[in-house]
């Protein structure tokens, strides 16, 4: 979004940006671990994407999947008016992010699709008597807190394999968080990493015993996975395999955010999918997408590799969370 806004702002004459967005609406997953909670509110986190552009010929927004990448053009899953299934590009900026378990995020592309998901939530989270979140991180930590302020007497514990909240921030923001939880009366276990059945925990109430690699067991009637982050990196590393980081997946980059294959300088990757040091949040796929776009423009213009931009990084780890209204 903030290279497309951007380009909104700023477009350059013989070219338009085109977002291929496998979602019908925009989806503010960021509000997602309240909405799993508190219902109605899943009506205000969808927008749609059909005023974003109202010029075709600066930007675009393509409703489908891209399925192959080639040299010079997309395919996608579905025929497009004006385009069929593929799309040409100039340029191209790989910003597929990264797969998180719901409800961090939902598979579901359509907002009747993405309203039924969180009303499920809803639902479960309504009835149950001692959910347990399983994942101290942002997600994990923000839905704990949701619940405990909803229904304060629910038996709510958050179980984290680390001894320590969120890491890669100072250790203060570890404190504050353990400290506002205590308050509220979530029932914290850390260090322990629980033991995940092949097909994960069911979404539903029933009485649940929830164990541990270090033989800890815990009892509830709801068990919510709230960990793991997996690049969606497949389409890049079936175009362009030596761009793909063995070890983790990311697609690893230049600091030009260019791909980091020297036979395509005119395709980058942005955002969760990066192998990029910054911290996996939205503000920071935002500002690599800038950056991007601020390179790509140049060398529509004719700069030469020598005369791009690297992105500057604030190299800070930053986030926003909310623990509640409270």
């Amino acid at each position: 979004m903030g290279p497309a806004l951007s380009w909104l702002a700023d477009p350059i004459e013989g070219y338009r940006i085109i977002l291929i967005e496998k979602n019908t609406h925009y989806n503010h997953v960021f509000a997602y671990p309240r909405a799993c909670v508190i219902p109605d509110m899943e009506r205000e986190l969808l927008i749609p994407y059909t005023h974003l552009f109202e010029d075709d010929k600066v930007g675009m927004v393509v409703n489908a999947r891209a399925i192959t990448i080639n040299k010079d053009h997309v395919v996608l899953d579905r025929e497009v008016a004006g385009f069929g299934n593929k799309i040409d590009y100039s340029y191209l900026v790989y910003a597929a992010g990264a797969t998180v378990p719901t409800p961090g995020r939902f598979p579901e592309c359509t907002k009747a699709g993405v309203i039924a998901r969180l009303k499920e939530y809803q639902a479960v989270i309504a009835k149950s008597e001692r959910p347990i979140i399983i994942g101290g991180g942002a997600v994990g930590i923000e839905l704990a807190s949701e619940i405990k302020e909803r229904y304060p007497e629910k038996d709510v514990r958050l179980v984290h394999s680390r001894t320590r909240y969120l890491p890669r921030y100072k250790v203060s923001m570890d404190v504050t968080i353990y400290n506002i939880l205590k308050r509220k009366g979530v029932k914290q276990v850390q260090g322990h990493r629980v033991v995940i059945p092949s097909g994960g925990f069911p979404l539903e109430v029933k009485p649940i015993e929830v164990q541990t690699t270090t033989g800890k067991t815990i009892s509830g009637d709801l068990a919510i996975l709230c960990i793991g982050m997996t690049p969606n990196s497949e389409l890049m590393k079936a175009f362009a395999p030596d761009s793909i980081n063995k070890q983790t997946g990311f697609v690893k980059v230049k600091p030009t955010m260019q791909i980091d294959d020297d036979k395509f300088t005119n395709i980058f990757a942005i955002g969760d999918v990066s192998d990029h040091t910054d911290v996996k949040t939205g503000h920071y796929a935002w500002m690599q997408g800038l950056s991007a776009l601020d390179n790509i423009k140049k060398m529509i213009k004719g700069a030469n590799q020598n005369e791009l931009e690297p992105y500057k990084s604030k190299d800070l780890a930053l986030i926003k969370m909310v623990l509640g209204k409270v």
